[in-house]
């Protein structure tokens, strides 16, 4: 029996491609000028990507996790993601290895029969590698280690249209705050948003 999602073929998902099955996105925005992701759908509601991205300071390595939590009719869901980066080194943060993580709870809306409306909520945690591995010095001072991180709450909204049944075109655009305030210049992504604009094919 095939699995239809928002009242679909399957293979027009963007998020999940279902089980042994593989996607490919392209995408671009703030702050990554270029981002290429493969995924592979290791349960009909799990799937798992490799990611590499660039920024206009530094490229970046990593994997992202999907799992769907919650779908009680063909119109709407509830989904989480989260891609992990690794930076080797960013100038601006004293050429130090870091990563980064955004775990993202969304819920998703069919709405005119094709088109997927979502919403959701987030937290970006960005952390330098050394800071975190070495702590305090043999004299327990603490250490220069330059950037050694923080975290950022995130509020998103996007849309996503099916070209095909294999092709589909998404939009997101999400602000990065500090609580309640707009992220200020101690955000590690630059500008307080981040903007993606992709295309997904399923094969």
């Amino acid at each position: 029996m095939t699995l239809n999602l928002f009242g679909q073929d399957r293979s027009n998902d963007f998020l999940f491609p279902g089980k042994n099955k593989f996607q490919a996105t392209i995408s671009t925005g703030i702050p990554y000028v270029a981002l290429i992701e493969g995924t592979y759908g290791i349960t009909r509601r799990f799937a798992a990507g490799i990611i590499v991205g660039t920024t206009p300071n530094v490229i970046g390595y990593g994997i992202r996790l999907r799992a769907q939590l919650y779908q009680p009719n063909e119109n709407f869901r509830v989904y989480f993601r989260m891609p992990v980066f690794y930076y080797a080194s960013t100038k601006n943060f004293g050429n130090e290895p870091w990563m980064l993580s955004w775990p993202v709870i969304a819920a998703e809306w069919k709405i005119e029969d094709l088109v997927m409306l979502s919403f959701g909520v987030g937290v970006v945690e960005a952390h330098c590698i050394d800071a975190l591995l070495a702590g305090m010095n043999h004299h327990d001072e603490p250490m220069d280690m330059g950037f050694e991180g923080g975290f950022w709450n995130t509020f998103n909204g996007g849309m996503a249209w099916p070209l095909s049944k294999s092709l589909t075109i998404q939009a997101e655009t999400s602000i990065v705050l500090e609580g309640w305030k707009i992220a200020g210049s101690n955000y590690v992504g630059g500008p307080p948003v981040i903007v993606v604009l992709g295309l997904t094919k399923n094969f």
